[in-house]
């Protein structure tokens, strides 16, 4: 079944190559940008790419996972009140810092714009990484799972967001970790998976995962598509209501201004949670 350029899997209810290199675009820019602490240079925030949202309200703020500071950064309605939903945005193989740091502050600011309160995840603190290859990726994700899993106690406690209603949407090795979490913490809602998939260890062994949208691009040279297509299969075994969407033109990672029909399916799978 195919829509706009995608080839769609839908499901009833019942080594990857090196990720992607795509990073943290830190506001200092005024207090009028509705931005608070920030770690970078406005040059650093141009060059990346990152130009923040002046309808969303951005602030820093970190929890501890295991005796670790876990820096979080919050993208929020500015007229949020309670009972919001929430979204982990998960970072790449870079981490939270150039351009693929900016692309992933897009998905947060176009998340919080869209009624989400969003928090970017450094869950690299937990292991002092600054990025990463696949064999470290394959040894940390038990630990960084924690330090998601944690940063889940610490959303579920905002005073804007409905606790019970925490998602998770990640890009590249970003998907995998939500994959990771989601397979192991049953208080996640829903997850989008951008060019992503399930690492080795997981595959086999898990048991459980929420209802999960992937989303992949069929010219993908960093994950192949083969990885989501694996986890989709993992999915149908599971029973795991969820969609796989491949898009024919598309290579690795989704941004959501270039490719403003993702963000709308990325929205409109998590607001089903909620209606």
């Amino acid at each position: 079944m195919r829509a706009a350029n995608a080839a769609r899997s839908t499901m009833p209810h019942h080594r990857r190559p090196i990720r992607l290199l795509l990073g943290i675009a830190a506001c200092a820019v005024t207090a009028s940008s509705g931005c608070a602490r920030f770690v970078t240079t406005v040059e650093d925030v141009g060059s990346w790419g990152w130009h923040p949202d002046r309808s969303v309200v951005h602030t820093d703020t970190s929890f501890l996972s295991d005796g670790r500071r876990i820096t979080l950064e919050r993208f929020a309605p500015h007229d949020a009140h309670a009972g919001h939903p929430a979204v982990l945005v998960l970072h790449t193989s870079a981490g939270p810092r150039g351009p693929s740091g900016a692309m992933i502050r897009r998905w947060a600011d176009a998340l919080a714009h869209r009624g989400y309160v969003a928090f970017v995840v450094h869950y690299f603190d937990r292991t002092g990484d600054t990025r990463t290859d696949d064999a470290q990726e394959d040894a940390a994700f038990p630990v960084w799972s924690a330090a998601l899993s944690d940063a889940v106690t610490f959303v579920e406690h905002d005073p804007v967001v409905h606790g019970a209603r925490v998602n998770a949407l990640g890009v590249s090795l970003g998907g995998y970790m939500a994959l990771a979490l989601g397979a192991s913490d049953k208080r996640v809602s829903r997850l989008v998976v951008l060019s992503g998939g399930l690492f080795n260890a997981l595959a086999d062994s898990v048991h459980r995962l929420p209802p999960t949208l992937l989303v992949h691009g069929a010219e993908d040279a960093i994950v192949p598509v083969a990885e989501a297509r694996r986890a989709y299969d993992v999915m149908t075994r599971l029973h795991v209501p969820g969609e796989l969407v491949v898009y024919k033109d598309a290579g690795h990672g989704f941004d959501p201004v270039e490719r403003p029909e993702v963000l709308a399916q990325a929205v409109a799978f998590l607001d089903a949670a909620h209606r």
